[in-house]
């Protein structure tokens, strides 16, 4: 028996043939966009159907009749049943609604012709018997629609979907079996618009087929050839069959209403909701195969491996036109031993000059095409390992949290941002400070380049398992092709869902994965001479060479939990901070955290709210540090202990505190409760001699269907100076966030008491009861422009004693163009109130960014309107600020990137007098003579301080532990300009050359370093 469900608002097969007397399901009247798009299909085949169904189709309703009566009088005889439901429009674009009544009836109508079928269309009345109070699509569809199947007596159901994109549509459907809630067969064609009835019929004679193999019990073989087919063990380009075998609707929710990745057995069988990281069912999955005969890495795919290796070739496009085929061929070949993970990849290139390669230090190849592949061990959708190569085999490695970036830079909503994190339009780049070692070879060919990866599973974090008991890891690959700005994926990605981890695939098959625990020892080797301007005399006075030895040990308690150890680490600045205006700011600037030590393992320490809770550049100076982090069961763990020799380095020892340490304490659970939701807590601890600074915080994280989720994080601070005043603090925050396909919403409200303090975070600001709300729309035209939407931001925020302190309203429109294009403006009207003044202020904001070619790329961002001048007597100036920022690369060898920062003030009091006008120039240039061998530059000038620094530096890198560098900086400053000690006893300082405006060196360091990695 066969039931076939449609909508309320499409009646069925019937009703369309008394309102139009034909078979053309989108004529009806309610959908004129549906004519529109079919009249722009061929005109001949337009014709050719017409004239076809009004011949054939009088004749097709007397065999339809007449199948019914024999089906009804067959009874009992017919041995097995499906229900067939309206396919979902995946695009939810109103237009393309007509197309989902018509596929369901066309596979009804053709089902009836299976001799073992029953179909049941209409109840007695003529009504639809499904008459679905849920909408396609929710929590709610595939629960209710095993259930109508129960109740009507079929043994299985027919669900799909389907999305167009632009002129090309892709349709996938589902046999499920409605006892047991097992996948029968699933179903995808890909095709043109204009070939509609043919990608039908396609559905069609693939699902009779599946159905008739199901009825005859030969689904386990077609499931165990799909298994053992190595061509089959992914996403295969074109049209696609499987058995047995789960699938999803390209980049949109699965189509069976399995929503945030459900179980589909637990769902159908009644049993709710269980938590989305466990979620297998829906993913697109492959299972990889050991091997005995390990690649050589050298980029060059002519090892035996390969050719017994999973291949993947079909790729989807998450950007520019998400869904849509990749516009360039990629081949992926996945295996694996006990000791690695191995990849070989083909990038095709239609025009290999279209290709962007350059020759880059590790993890700086930013603007070029690459192959990332990311990793989620644990499969809890919380934190994921990102490996990736360019063309020339330049490595690159990084972290990504569960928001899509990484820990390192601290990111709360006062303050901070990542060093390397962030995304390019949805796919994560992470925290790339965080370093591997895995091997990597790489090849230009005529059409493209070829790669080849070895991964060593100890090189990650990894759940144990038992003896031939397989893992099952998160997994995607994605390949960027910048020259069209292009992000192909495997593992489709929608936008209507948040999140990435969330909508990773799944890697399969790995076992006996090896167990040897990792053993690093890493000693480094420095000499730092410096050299500086004696404040009294003038003259250049250098100091002796400085040597030092230092170690870092790394070990691998289990595959889950590591132990790190420092003594006396290196913290030359071999990466200077970026500089930064300092000029009229209220608040206390921030810098982010670069010293490797911390930032490996900061994303569990990393909780988001309106400050850094741990911000270990606090940390300054210190003799040793110790850490454990990793996961256990479903907690994430992590402690750090470190002294900081800092506090107690004064001038005389006769001072309190002379030769004395802070001690730094921070620890961190969080229970992971399912996809991208947790609840945790963190303690840090400061204390020296009898001061402390103690913060406790509780927070969580839920994520609500597939585009919200709510947060809170509450803290508690005491804090006591070395005076012995003692002071109690509070926050709460509170947020919720939407990121929807179209809509993006986010309300945040929190409290920061005065009192509020903390030795080992960072807070901007206290003293505030804040409330902000930003609510945005996007358009999704994907012509020339690819998405563009308005958006407005409210936000107010009153003190404790309950003064209105600050005000804010934007309104921005965004852009985004073909071709690596994009543009931002706003406009604002402000309020802010300084020493008890109440300023009204309005603005206007300008961003942009052009990177239309491999070999320059230009951007900026630009402010105009009303600013305070942070003075004793404040006054409200006209002035701007901005930037401009482009990246040179004439070849492949060398790129130079040149940052200008400027602000600017006048004062509108006395005629626009200027008040100043800061402007800093930036430039990093880099050669990279070898794969190993780089030199790099870094020239800096700011035109308010007179000052020009040069930092030279030469590296030698073997991988990533193993590195030498040399280099010197020099630090220059205009001669009269330069400050020196109180000489007429006036008790101000004097300048050292009132009379000289040539630059003079103040400052010089010559540094060395030497550290070797040995892995055990």
């Amino acid at each position: 028996m066969v039931v076939c469900f449609c909508s309320h608002v499409n009646k069925g097969f019937s009703d369309q043939l008394t309102e139009n007397g034909l078979n053309l399901f989108w004529l009806k009247k309610r959908s004129l966009a549906g004519w529109r798009i079919y009249c722009e299909m061929k005109r001949e085949t337009l014709i050719a159907r017409l004239v076809a169904m009004l011949i054939v189709f009088p004749l097709a309703v007397t065999v339809v009749l007449a199948q019914g009566r024999r089906q009804t009088e067959m009874g009992d005889s017919v041995s097995s049943s499906v229900a067939i439901f309206h396919f979902i429009n995946v695009s939810t674009a109103p237009e393309d609604e007509w197309i989902g009544a018509g596929i369901a009836e066309t596979i009804a109508a053709e089902f009836e012709s299976l001799e073992d079928l029953r179909v049941i269309r209409r109840g007695v009345e003529g009504e639809s018997i499904f008459d679905l109070s849920a909408e396609p699509g929710t929590e709610d569809f595939a629960p209710l629609a095993r259930q109508r199947s129960q109740q009507l007596g079929a043994d299985w159901f027919v669900i799909g979907g389907y999305q167009r994109f632009i002129d090309q549509l892709r349709i996938i459907a589902r046999v499920i079996n409605t006892e047991t809630g097992r996948i029968g067969r699933v179903v995808k064609v890909d095709g043109a618009v204009v070939d509609i009835f043919q990608l039908q019929d396609e559905v069609v004679a693939e699902l009779q087929n599946g159905l008739s193999d199901e009825i005859l019990g030969r689904s386990e073989v077609a499931t165990n050839r799909v298994r053992e087919t190595p061509s089959e063990g992914g996403v295969n380009r074109g049209r696609e069959r499987r058995s047995g075998d789960s699938n999803r609707l390209p980049s949109q929710a699965d189509v069976i209403g399995d929503i945030e990745r459900e179980n589909i057995d637990s769902a159908l069988e009644g049993g709710g909701a269980i938590p989305a990281a466990r979620s297998l069912a829906g993913r697109a999955t492959i299972t990889i195969p050991r091997t005995d005969q390990p690649p050589n890495i050298d980029g060059v795919l002519d090892d035996a491996v390969w050719a017994a290796a999973v291949h993947l070739t079909d790729f989807v496009q998450q950007q520019p036109l998400e869904g849509a085929p990749a516009t360039e061929a990629t081949d992926v070949y996945i295996a694996y031993d006990r000791d690695n993970i191995y990849l070989a990849v083909h990038a095709h290139y239609s025009d290999p000059n279209l290709m962007r390669a350059n020759r880059v230090d590790r993890d700086q190849a930013f603007s070029d095409d690459k192959v990332r592949i990311y990793f989620d061990p644990f499969l809890d959708q919380q934190r994921a390992y990102s490996f990736s190569v360019n063309g020339y085999g330049v490595q690159g490695d990084a972290i990504i949290d569960a928001s899509g970036r990484g820990g390192g830079g601290g990111r709360g909503r006062g303050g901070g941002g990542d060093r390397g994190g962030g995304s390019r339009r949805g796919i994560p780049f992470g925290d790339n400070s965080w370093d591997a070692l895995f091997d990597s070879g790489a090849e230009i060919v005529d059409d493209g380049f070829t790669a080849e990866l070895a991964i060593p599973v100890k090189s990650l974090r990894y759940p144990q398992r038992d003896r031939d008991v397989s893992h099952q890891w998160g997994f995607q690959i994605v390949r960027e092709i910048r020259g069209k700005d292009e992000n192909a994926v495997w593992a489709p990605i929608s936008r209507g869902v948040a999140g990435f981890l969330t909508q990773m695939g799944l890697l399969d098959g790995m076992t006996n994965l090896s167990t040897s625990r990792n053993l690093e020892i890493m000693p480094v080797l420095t000499g730092i001479q410096f050299g500086s301007i004696d404040s009294s005399s003038g003259d250049f006075v250098a100091k002796d060479a400085e040597p030092e030895g230092g170690v870092n040990l790394k070990y691998g308690i289990t595959s889950n939990l590591t132990a790190d150890f420092t003594y006396n680490p290196d913290f030359s600045q071999i990466e200077s901070d970026r500089p930064q205006i300092e000029t009229n700011q209220r608040f206390a600037l921030y810098y982010p955290e670069l010293r490797p030590f911390f930032l490996e393992g900061a994303e569990i320490f990393n909780v988001f709210g309106p400050i850094n809770f741990v911000h270990t550049r606090t940390i300054v100076d210190p003799d040793w540090g110790g850490k454990i982090t990793g996961k256990v069961g479903n907690t994430t763990v992590g402690f750090l202990a470190a002294n900081d020799a800092a506090v107690g380095d004064l001038d005389s020892s006769l001072s309190t505190g002379f030769g004395d340490s802070a001690n730094v304490i921070i620890g961190r659970a969080r229970y992971d409760l399912y996809s991208e939701s947790h609840i945790g807590g963190m303690v840090t601890n400061r204390e020296f001699l009898d001061s402390h600074s103690r913060m406790m915080l509780a927070d969580g994280r839920f994520r609500l269907g597939q585009t919200q989720n709510i947060g809170f994080v509450a803290v508690q601070t005491e804090h006591r100076d070395l005076d012995g005043a003692e002071s109690v603090g509070e926050m709460f925050d509170m947020n919720y966030r939407l990121n929807g396909r179209h809509w993006n919403v986010f309300t945040g409200a929190y409290r920061l008491s005065p009192d509020f303090k903390t030795d080992v975070g960072f807070a901007r600001r206290v003293d505030q009861q804040r409330i902000v709300s930003t609510i945005g729309y996007r358009f999704w035209p994907e012509t020339t422009i690819t998405n563009w939407g308005p958006s407005v931001t409210y936000g107010r925020n009153w003190s404790y004693a309950d003064v209105l302190e600050d005000e804010n309203l934007s309104v921005s429109l965004n852009t985004t163009f073909r071709n690596n294009i994009s543009a931002n403006v706003s406009v604002g009207q402000d309020m802010e109130r300084f020493q008890g003044i109440k300023f009204d202020k309005s603005s206007v904001r300008f961003f942009g960014r052009v990177s239309t070619s491999r070999k320059f790329s230009i951007g900026g961002f630009f402010r105009y309107g009303d600013e305070v001048r942070y003075i004793e007597n404040p006054f409200l100036g006209r002035g701007g600020g901005g930037g401009l920022f482009a990246t040179v690369r004439p070849v492949s060898r060398f790129q130079s990137q040149i940052n200008l920062n400027t602000s600017r003030l006048l004062d509108p009091r006395n005629d626009d007098e200027l008040v100043f006008d800061v402007k800093i120039v930036r430039a990093l240039s880099t050669y990279q003579f070898t794969d190993r061998l780089s030199l790099r530059n870094i020239v800096e000038y700011n035109t308010l301080q007179k000052s020009t620094g040069l930092n030279l530096l030469a590296s030698y890198r073997v991988n990533a532990g193993t590195v030498f560098y040399i280099g010197v900086d020099d630090r220059f400053r205009q001669a009269d300009r330069i400050v020196g000690e109180d000489i007429d006893g006036d008790g101000l300082s004097d300048y050292l050359f009132p009379s000289i405006t040539t630059m003079q060196r103040t400052n010089r360091a010559f540094f060395t370093k030497l550290q070797y990695l040995f892995r055990y």
